[in-house]
């Protein structure tokens, strides 16, 4: 027989903790007095969950509350806060700057007071118009705006081969050719203007040499007959130039050549050597005279079509022998032309037969020329009789003297 016994036990002090079995509260202890894993966990959970509150409430504040903070501008103490920016700081003061000016590209002045509003810099640094939030003790200056350069474009271009002539004489030849350089340039977007910034390749100049053909002891001269084709002339003095067994250089004017193919076409086939006196003579902006005061592309134009026109009637390779209206060959036709010639000819006697002097003085002139001249004379451009006669003079007498009579082509064979 069983007896319950029953002892005593104080009861637990107030607040005391009261163990119980481990599978009645997960938060406890275990059998043996070791926390659970529930309350291992619990710990870092909270924390992490924590932290992120902490962070946000921090920043909700700072946006509703920003800090104060004191910067100096222009040497004044002013009360701000971090969620201003320097430049709304700035414009809260009362600061008489002035805007710089918008210039062009080549520094001139496009829009008064349409450059900077005004230089911020801060703690020495400048700012520009990028937003930059105030900081406790930052210095800020301010000064009159900077003047502004339009916007442009930057490319690389050519920069054309310049031309020097030297020396004296009826023979103009290219010596040394010209070579294109390139240079960077800057072209604004408000004003059109263009300069130049950089030259990257510098240009190599042309070189025409002026001289005068020595033979030695051969008596030969080049009769040089501009502006034709024309009626009748231009075949009389085919007819007198075969009498003598003389050749010559016809400086045609293209334009004039059609209605003319055949007498063209029977000068060639005879020995006489067919060069371009251009299209029609420079007329238009070269004022009927002067390739110079033309375009570049009007004044290569004069010159490629009047060869074109030549090789066109007669089957022959283009001469890049030419001579230009009122001889009128500058430097900086030359460069132009250069692509397209090789020499221009100028001459050692001018016959002032355009001017209709009479045939007596128009055969002096030719009477004058020596070994190796270039002699000027025309068969077309109105009425060329007194040429026509006086030529009919000369010849014979010249050719009693042992001289001869050739192309522009064979003189410069004593060069070559």
């Amino acid at each position: 027989m069983s007896h319950n016994v029953v002892k005593n036990v104080a009861p637990p002090a107030q607040g005391a903790f009261i163990p119980t079995h481990a599978s009645n509260f997960g938060g406890g202890h275990g059998a043996h007095g070791r926390p659970s894993v529930s309350a291992k966990r619990r710990g870092p959970v909270v924390a992490m969950v924590g932290i992120p509150l902490l962070i946000a409430a921090a920043l909700l504040m700072m946006v509703l509350f920003p800090w104060p903070c004191t910067a100096a501008v222009n040497g004044v103490t002013v009360e701000s806060n971090v969620k201003t920016s320097v430049q709304d700081l700035v414009a809260q003061q009362d600061l008489r700057t002035r805007p710089g000016n918008l210039l062009a590209v080549d520094g001139s002045v496009l829009q008064e007071g349409g450059g900077e509003s005004m230089h911020i810099s801060v703690n020495g640094e400048y700012v520009g118009t990028e937003e930059r939030m105030v900081h406790p003790g930052d210095v800020i200056e301010v000064t009159d705006g900077d003047n502004t350069m339009e916007s442009f474009v930057e490319e690389t271009q050519p920069i054309p081969a310049t031309a020097r002539i030297e020396g004296t004489g009826a023979i103009h030849r290219y010596t040394h050719t010209g070579q294109e350089g390139e240079h960077i340039v800057r072209t604004g977007s408000v004003s059109g203007k263009t300069v130049e910034v950089e030259v990257t390749k510098e240009p190599v100049q042309e070189v025409i040499e002026r001289f005068n053909v020595d033979t030695g002891d051969d008596k030969v001269i080049a009769l040089t007959f501009d502006d034709g084709p024309w009626d009748t002339y231009t075949q009389e003095i085919l007819d007198i130039l075969a009498a003598n067994n003389a050749l010559a250089t016809f400086f045609t004017v293209g334009e004039r050549i059609e209605g003319h193919e055949d007498t063209v076409r029977q000068a060639a086939e005879t020995g006489h050597q067919i060069c371009t006196h251009s299209w029609d003579h420079a007329a238009g902006d070269g004022h009927g005279v002067d390739l110079g005061r033309m375009k570049d592309e009007d004044r290569i134009s004069e010159i490629t079509r009047g060869q074109e026109k030549i090789a066109e009637v007669t089957g022959q390779e283009t001469e890049r022998v030419i001579r230009v209206p009122g001889g009128n060959f500058s430097e900086e036709t030359a460069s132009v032309l250069e692509p397209y010639v090789d020499s221009e000819i100028g001459w050692n006697i001018d016959t002032q037969d355009w001017q209709k002097p009479g045939a007596p003085s128009v055969l002096a002139q030719i009477m004058n020329a020596k070994p190796g001249n270039v002699i000027l004379m025309h068969d077309g451009g109105g009425d060329r009789s007194q040429t026509v006669e006086a030529l009919r003079t000369a010849l014979p007498q010249l050719v009693a003297e042992g001289y001869r009579f050739i192309t522009v082509d064979q003189l410069l064979e004593y060069v070559d």
